[in-house]
């Protein structure tokens, strides 16, 4: 099994750091230039497609059925979740972020229906009816996709909603663009996973995909899975 602890040491210092800084900008309602102008709404797209299957999925309010945001970066969709009903488990791998969406959710009302923490991913313990994890396993090689992706689908009792990077010679051609921009434009490198090994790490967690879909604005695109158990 390759050793990922690097690749998390890198993510914990830059989104701690001046990728915190970036994507708060994107995350909130900064002037950006216009190539984050497209990720802001390729993300807020993203997150309102989640947020309407799950609307589908569970009776809103859905009060007392946990929810885990993996990788909740400033709060968005956990506060989604925790308006919708949810009791959330906010964790990020990034101090600075686990406390931005602390605050978020604190001053909206919700302190008591959601906690925030700062961890590893991979440790995080317990079941949850819900697991989110947007943009985080877009960072990971294939091999480390398949663990953390796996881990994830463990905690997870009934609906698992996540994000990758899918292969794509157009992608792979806007990443080599990006790898160009100046360093303060840059994004971290990103890992392309193919449809089928997706389908499968899935498969072989015990989790059916029920629904799927490419959200592609501009220098944003992911594919948006939710996988079942029921």
């Amino acid at each position: 099994m390759a050793d990922t602890a690097p690749l998390k040491d890198q993510l914990r210092s830059y989104f701690n750091g001046i990728g915190f800084e970036r994507w708060s900008a994107i995350y909130g309602d900064s002037e950006l230039s216009s190539v984050r102008r497209t990720i802001r709404a390729g993300h807020d797209a993203m997150l309102a497609q989640a947020e309407s299957w799950l609307r589908q999925r569970f009776a809103v309010p859905a009060t007392g059925t946990t929810a885990l945001d993996a990788g909740c970066g400033t709060g968005l969709f956990s506060l989604a979740l925790a308006r919708m009903g949810f009791t959330v488990a906010a964790v990020d791998i990034a101090p600075q972020m686990a406390a931005a969406a602390q605050a978020r959710l604190r001053q909206a009302g919700f302190a008591e229906q959601a906690t925030c923490s700062a961890a590893d991913l991979e440790t995080v313990d317990g079941q949850f009816s819900v697991v989110a994890c947007f943009d985080v396993l877009i960072h990971y090689p294939a091999e480390g996709f398949e663990s953390l992706c796996t881990h994830l689908a463990r905690r997870c009792d009934d609906t698992l909603l996540l994000t990758y990077a899918p292969y794509s010679p157009l992608l792979a051609t806007l990443h080599r663009i990006g790898g160009y921009f100046p360093k303060s434009q840059r994004r971290t490198e990103i890992q392309m996973i193919r449809d089928a090994q997706v389908h499968a790490t899935l498969r072989a967690a015990g989790m059916t995909i029920t629904r799927q879909a490419r959200i592609s604005k501009g220098f944003y695109h992911v594919a948006l899975v939710e996988a079942s158990r029921k």
